[in-house]
């Protein structure tokens, strides 16, 4: 309810006081000396150990000593007292909350710090997001949440300049580019693989351009030593570094100890950097609970430090942020190294591949993806139908909203947390996914339907409404702006049954049996035996169609798939399947000219570990919630038994293995470019006091070599080479979890003739170990803590036993030139999934129904071109919409689709008149035209750009270009992000 108080901040906050803060405030430093700038700070987790709620409270002090609220209230204090004094704060969900909370005073001194630039928001995210396992949809959401929070409450000053990734395993291509996109100037952040930072380190490369994308540039800088203060300067409760006693009546006396030893330090760092500033982060970990330690401290040795200066030391210390270190290296005039890879896997140490994080907690991370998925669609219906109140906080959808951010934070997502953080994050998602279908529900009462229910555990086929019903109407919206035909399985219990569309046909269908492990699942409550298929074909783009369902409990078998007995060949009329007969598993795949022996198995590598804790030495690291260490080669199952279902709609393969606790359906739904493999694992055993962690490995006949290739959050694809980096010489130490590449959605190997693209439905962990091979790691069961701080095994259990997981695979094999726009289209099809909502209708006829005044379909867009998404629609402010159209095609991926095309948002949608719009920077959190990013000299270019954004020339723009102010034009991989004013029609 905390959120709540937002209208009293509001009120309170009254007339913005002048904002002096800015670049033109930073301290200028010394020439000729070493500057070093001191940034205080603290880096709070948006839960880790404890949950959000017990991290702010400072609750359960018995697992960390760590309480947010006392940190600023602390620090707020220390500032007052000091004009010279500054400090950072990054996680926003915390900071909001704790300003809720304050007086009318403290509120107004807050705001005079910010304004004057000494409490300077970096980073500015609602928490501060993984990079490995987010989907680049969900960053821009709880980036956007944040920097809109603190730029509609402290105006510019509230407006991050520096992302602040502290703390995150890796860090992407993709993530950079969307902080440049966001108008961030720089970007600074602390891990990166212990061999890349030695040479780093040695060639004074640790500050670069990064290349993030063809036109965006972003100044990047690794910290030196973690994000520590420098050893023995530690002046925090949480710390055991002695203070500074400076007088000298004492016998401890310390004063020139503690400045030689902090003089050597900065002097032996700056050689790793080139200019002659250089930053000490000044915190850690929930420091600042007693900010008056630290001030004080740092008071003094600053004083202590500068009165050398008298005696000819060259060196300067002055409070600062990085944001006025960004610009000390800005006005320095050098010229910068660049960097086009990205730092992906993490290690830490030879034997510390920080791989297994990718995977970790697999029912979780498939679970934030489907409440990403449905927070979509609530921010759309919510849109169309203006079921929100903008100005009353929070709004149905911004509990959705809110929990998704948190969900996105680095030990979040990621599945690094204690096990009761991991339900209490799970447990915000449920929640506040319920609130939304409130305003969904409203939404769609509002086109004309009746209350809708939704079903939460379609994921283990199960749906009480529809199978206790023998009549209900299925309702089924399409969140993209294209149409498309889903495949709609439904749970229901019964022999035979009819659907009826929109215009009162009947439609093909069919029943489809559960398979035997989903029905025994633990804690499955079901009546329900098969699953009703159908397709729901050319839904209509942000819209819905009706389906109306009898249910019969007699029935004849024409309906139902029929097994077949032997090996069989199955084929849809697009992909056609054959079983190699010796060892019953998949053996070859047909599609149009592709023609590939691919053999698809599941697999287990050992992982380092004991069940007794015992004692380990570094290269014998456990397997734990972070690091994937597999013993060596992944151990085979062997495919015990195979069960053809043939049916008109759909046709299926059934595999069971030598391991009981591995089944696998592989499916071809009618005409459809692509395989679906549905796998469930679990529970894995550890009663033998053995860690596994389980792959899909699909081997094949491609002549990859060493290359492969993922996606970079969702969006660009990265070309790998096994055992290789582009920016320093491996040391294969690993050869396997160094291997090891985060997959948010898809997969490919190639050669010069097929292509084999497996698309996923969360995030994953995946590699090529040989050519022609693809793996990707499902599901992963520890026995022992890696020892990076979480300090638990990750040993999921749910109803007594070792957690089930199922999921999906897509798997497509084509013509390389075929390749990007199918995996494009899929992609995105997988991750904005139609959304299934039902209506009982126990005393309604077919005919009834019919002629009945319910709506049967409905339209919200007109389709866009095939090559653009709407990211975004959702409610900005009263009277304005949030509109993000993206370009999804690479450069040169297709011949036609990576062209730069033109949208027109006059009359795009059905239920609002855009009347005009104004262009804003990706985080939606201030106009275009007023962001000005630092330009950076580097290696390889030296052009000035004109503009933040680099548009396409006007030979690339289409005949309208923009010279129809509702005409966009939108290049290559492009993000364009709109506020628009509208009309109900």
């Amino acid at each position: 309810m905390w959120l709540m108080m937002l209208a009293m901040a509001v009120v309170v906050l009254g007339a913005p006081r002048e904002q002096i803060c800015g670049y033109d405030k930073c301290p200028t430093g010394k020439p000729d000396m070493l500057n070093v700038h001191l940034v205080p700070h603290t880096h709070d987790d948006v839960g880790w150990l404890k949950t959000v709620d017990q991290y702010f409270y400072g609750a359960k002090n018995d697992i960390q000593r760590a309480g947010v609220q006392y940190i600023l209230d602390s620090v707020i204090d220390e500032l007052v007292k000091d004009s010279s004094r500054r400090f950072i704060y990054v996680e926003t969900a915390f900071f909001w909350r704790w300003y809720l909370q304050q007086d009318e005073q403290t509120i107004a001194t807050v705001e005079n710090l910010v304004n004057e630039g000494r409490l300077e928001f970096i980073g500015g995210g609602w928490s501060m997001n993984d990079e490995a396992c987010v989907h680049y949809n969900a960053v821009i959401d709880q980036m956007s949440l944040g920097m809109r929070t603190l730029s509609d409450h402290f105006g510019t000053c509230g407006i991050p300049r520096v992302a602040w990734q502290i703390d995150p395993f890796g860090h992407t291509k993709e993530q950079a580019n969307l902080f440049a996109q966001m108008g961030f100037d720089g970007l600074f952040f602390a891990r990166i693989d212990y061999d890349d930072r030695k040479r780093r380190i040695n060639d004074t490369d640790m500050e670069m351009v990064w290349q993030a994308d063809h036109n965006q540039d972003l100044f990047t800088g690794v910290l030196y030593r973690h994000y520590s203060p420098p050893p023995g300067h530690c002046y925090d409760v949480n710390c055991n570094d002695p203070p500074i006693m400076d007088d000298s009546r004492l016998r401890d006396y310390n004063v020139e100890d503690k400045v030689n030893n902090f003089i050597d330090f900065a002097k032996n760092k700056s050689k790793a950097y080139r200019s002659g500033h250089i930053m000490m982060t000044m915190g850690d970990d929930f420091n600042y609970q007693d900010a008056n330690m630290w001030f004080k401290n740092m008071d003094k040795f600053i004083k202590y430090v500068n009165a050398r200066q008298s005696d000819g030391e060259t060196v300067n210390l002055m409070y600062s942020t990085p944001s006025c270190y960004l610009k000390a290296l800005h006005d320095s005039g050098l010229v910068w190294p660049t960097f086009q890879d990205d730092f992906m896997p993490y290690a830490s140490d030879p034997w510390a591949y920080w791989s297994g994080y990718f995977t970790s907690r697999p029912a979780q991370k498939g679970y934030i993806r489907k409440s990403n998925n449905f927070l979509q669609v609530c921010k759309q219906l919510s849109a169309m139908f203006q079921t929100e109140d903008t100005t009353a906080k929070p709004s149905r959808v911004d509990l959705l909203r809110n929990a998704m951010g948190i969900n996105q934070h680095h030990d979040a997502v990621t599945g690094t947390e204690k096990q009761h953080v991991a339900d209490d994050y799970v447990q915000r998602l449920s929640e506040a996914t319920e609130s939304c279908r409130g305003a969904v529900n409203d939404a769609l009462v509002r086109a004309g339907l009746p209350p809708q229910t939704f079903c939460n555990q379609l994921n283990t086929s199960t749906c009480h409404v529809t199978e206790r019903s023998s009549k209900f109407v299925a309702y089924v919206y399409n969140p993209l702006s294209r149409s498309v035909s889903p495949w709609v399985r439904i749970p229901v219990a019964g022999q035979s049954a009819i659907v009826v569309n929109e215009q009162g046909a009947t439609i093909d269908s069919e029943l489809i049996p559960i398979p035997a492990e989903v029905q025994d699942l633990p804690g499955r409550d079901s009546t329900a035996n098969v699953e009703l298929v159908f397709q729901a074909s050319a839904l209509p783009p942000l819209g819905f169609k009706a389906y109306y369902v009898r249910v019969f409990s007699y029935g004849t078998a024409s309906q139902h798939a029929s097994e077949r007995p032997g090996l069989q060949t199955l084929s849809n009329g697009h992909v056609t399947l054959d079983l190699d007969p010796k060892t019953l598993r998949l053996g070859r795949m047909r599609a149009g000219n592709a023609d590939v022996k691919v053999d698809q198995n599941f697999m287990w590598y050992e992982g380092y570990g004991s069940p007794n804790n015992t004692p380990w030495q570094p290269q014998h690291r456990p397997s734990g919630a972070y690091v994937f260490h597999p013993k060596g080669r992944a151990k085979p199952m062997k495919a015990t038994s195979v069960v053809t279902l043939d049916g008109a709609l759909v046709k299926e393969y059934r595999h069971t293995f030598d391991m009981d606790w591995v089944s696998q359906v592989t499916r071809l739904y009618k005409d459809e470019p692509f395989a679906e493999v549905e796998w469930m694992v679990g529970p894995i055993p550890i009663e033998d006091g053995v860690a596994k962690e389980v792959i899909s490995r699909f081997s094949s006949a491609i002549n990859s070599t060493g290359t492969f290739y993922t996606d970079s959050n969702g969006r660009q694809m990265m070309k790998r080479r096994r055992d290789h980096r582009d920016a320093w010489t491996l040391n294969v130490t690993e050869p396997v979890a160094g291997n090891y590449f985060p997959v948010n959605s898809r997969i490919f190997i190639k050669d010069a003739d097929s292509q084999l693209t497996v698309l996923t439905d969360r995030s994953q962990g995946g590699s090529s170990l040989a050519s022609g091979q693809l793996e990707l790691m499902l599901h992963r069961r520890t026995v022992q803590d890696d020892a990076f701080g979480v300090g638990e095994p990750l040993n999921e259990t749910e109803f007594g036993v070792g957690l089930v997981v199922r999921g999906r695979h897509w798997v497509v094999v084509s013509d390389p030139a075929d390749a990007p726009k199918l995996h494009r289209d899929l992609a995105e099809q997988m991750f904005m999934a139609p959304q299934l909502s039902f209506a009982p209708a126990p005393m309604m006829t077919m005919m009834q129904w019919l002629s009945s005044t319910t709506v049967k379909q409905f339209t919200g867009m007109r389709p866009l071109p095939a090559n653009v998404h709407l990211l975004t629609l959702e409610m900005y402010k009263p009277n304005q919409l949030l509109i993000r159209l993206e370009h999804q095609f690479q450069a040169d991926e297709d011949p036609v689709l990576s062209k730069p095309v033109d949208v027109n948002l006059k009359d795009l949608f059905t239920t609002l008149n855009v009347t005009s719009v104004e262009e804003f920077g990706l985080s939606a959190d201030r106009p275009l035209k007023d962001i000005n990013r630092f330009h950076w000299d580097h290696m390889r270019s030296n052009r000035l750009p004109t503009s933040f954004r680099s548009p396409a020339s006007w030979a690339d723009r289409g005949k309208n270009g923009e010279n129809d102010l509702l005409t966009v034009t939108l290049n290559p991989m492009e993000i364009r992000t709109f506020v628009a004013s509208y009309q109900s029609p």
